[in-house]
């Protein structure tokens, strides 16, 4: 029997082992689970609003029939559903979604009040938070790792074994890798099951994105790999070595991410969603105190496309409301335009601060490849302003140039169809989880080479 086969007989020998990675397959399985019941709840509520509005549609339609339909009161009560559907990815890495809010209904008023007005996201969600296959690999995974191999060479020492051990070998170095590598080894089996396991529980398909995880998932547990061998060859006690492991999982998964976090809310200017709402309305409010006939005028000239089209009279007309409202849209432009710059602003610092954490680097990369993180937010209310924006132009061809609305005409109101941002930054994490494992492969290297000189 070689060295390797007699190192996996005396690892699978450690009831511990075989409990920790039983636990550990067993919460992969649960997480996939949990992950995938509520990615099928999301589209099953997505459905729901899909088919209310259809609904609402067919009332519309009923009153057509009946010459009871009022086009502009059609507009202002026809909520019309747009959501950032979840991509297949996002069933295993949840990210932001949870936070942000990516579901919503809009009309033809002034699309910012409608934005910052809703929830910002499931608050029971960010309460709990959500136990999906990145917390697993984040958060759990390197604890498994040090569990198994943070204390190899102490134990062996306080056991009294390591004089004859390293009698029987050339090189002690050798024996405590082989040590290290068995264990290693089992949790890249485990690894890999999961993500076969995700593969045939999900929507997720084999291809290079699948690949690249789990390049990704090789890379981080390497990354740990090499932590704790670094803390093995000290050459200190259990009671250091535990602390040292400890110390480090904590500065890279809470200290690390707690100061970016921190910084970005610093470089953010607070309340600039409310002060978005509040000028809106504001000027809506005042709009009605002042000449409405030099406002619609006004309203022309910076959008002249809708130049051909009846003066305004004295009564109420839906043109000059829905015109106003179009322009409490451009007076807050600016300011929606700086918050879409803060948000790109703090996801790069997010991404500079995970230089220094392999957890943040990895949380980056699969949330960006998930379609789940800030960019991904930016993005979706972009695509909503475009869609509100083609309803304009749909419903103002019939206000504003007085052409009849035909019962036909239903089926070309424009619908929302988000398209996702497909550029996964997945091996610019790769590369930085490269070199961190080059920096503490260094530093292993050094501790082995003293280790030799002993």
């Amino acid at each position: 029997m070689n060295l390797f086969a007699i190192e996996m007989k005396l690892f699978w020998a450690n009831r511990l082992n075989k409990w920790l990675l039983l636990t550990y397959l067993v919460a992969g399985v649960v997480a996939i689970s949990l992950s995938q019941v509520t990615y099928e709840r999301e589209l099953e509520h997505y459905q729901l609003a899909e088919t209310f509005y259809q609904n609402e549609i067919e009332h519309y339609q009923e009153q057509f029939d009946k010459q009871q339909l009022q086009l502009g009161y059609m507009g202002y009560y026809l909520f019309h559903p747009v959501a950032q559907l979840p991509q297949a990815w996002s069933a295993l890495f949840r990210g932001q979604r949870d936070e942000s809010a990516n579901h919503l209904r809009v009309r033809l008023l002034g699309l910012q009040s409608q934005v910052n007005a809703n929830a910002l996201g499931n608050t029971d969600a960010q309460r709990f938070g959500q136990f999906d296959l990145s917390f697993l690999w984040l958060y759990l995974m390197p604890l498994l790792i040090g569990a198994m191999t943070i204390n190899l060479l102490a134990d062996e020492k306080s056991s009294g074994r390591w004089p004859m051990l390293v009698a029987q070998v050339s090189k002690g170095t050798q024996l405590i890798f082989r040590k290290m590598a068995v264990p290693a080894l089992m949790v890249l089996t485990v690894n890999v099951t999961l993500l076969v396991l995700a593969t045939w529980m999900t929507s997720v398909t084999i291809d290079s994105s699948w690949l690249a995880v789990l390049l990704q998932v090789v890379l981080y547990q390497l990354c740990w790999w090499l932590i704790c061998g670094w803390i093995v060859f000290l050459n200190k006690e259990a009671s250091f070595n535990y602390l040292s492991l400890i110390s480090i999982w904590l500065v890279f998964t809470f200290i690390v991410p707690g100061m970016a976090y921190l910084y970005q809310i610093q470089q953010q200017e607070a309340g600039k969603d409310a002060a978005i709402v509040f000028e809106q309305r504001q000027y809506m409010n005042d709009s009605w105190d002042k000449d409405k006939k030099a406002d619609f005028e006004a309203y022309l000239a910076k959008f002249p496309q809708w130049t051909p089209t009846a003066p305004l009279g004295d009564e109420f007309d839906w043109r000059w409301y829905y015109g106003q409202q179009q322009m409490s849209d451009v007076v807050v432009s600016d300011l929606v335009e700086k918050r879409y710059q803060s948000q790109l602003a703090s996801h790069q610092q997010g991404q500079a601060f995970s230089w220094f954490s392999p957890v943040m680097t990895m949380q980056y990369s699969f949330n960006r490849l998930a379609n789940s993180d800030m960019l991904a937010n930016v993005d979706f209310n972009q695509q909503v302003a475009e869609y509100q924006q083609s309803l304009r132009d749909f419903f103002w061809s019939f206000y504003f140039f007085d052409t009849a609305f035909e019962k036909t005409d239903f089926a070309d109101i424009p619908s929302f169809n988000y398209q996702p941002d497909n550029a996964a930054f997945i091996w610019q994490g790769s590369l930085k989880l490269l070199l961190l494992s080059l920096v503490f492969g260094v530093l292993l290297w050094r501790k082995v080479s003293a280790f030799h000189e002993r």
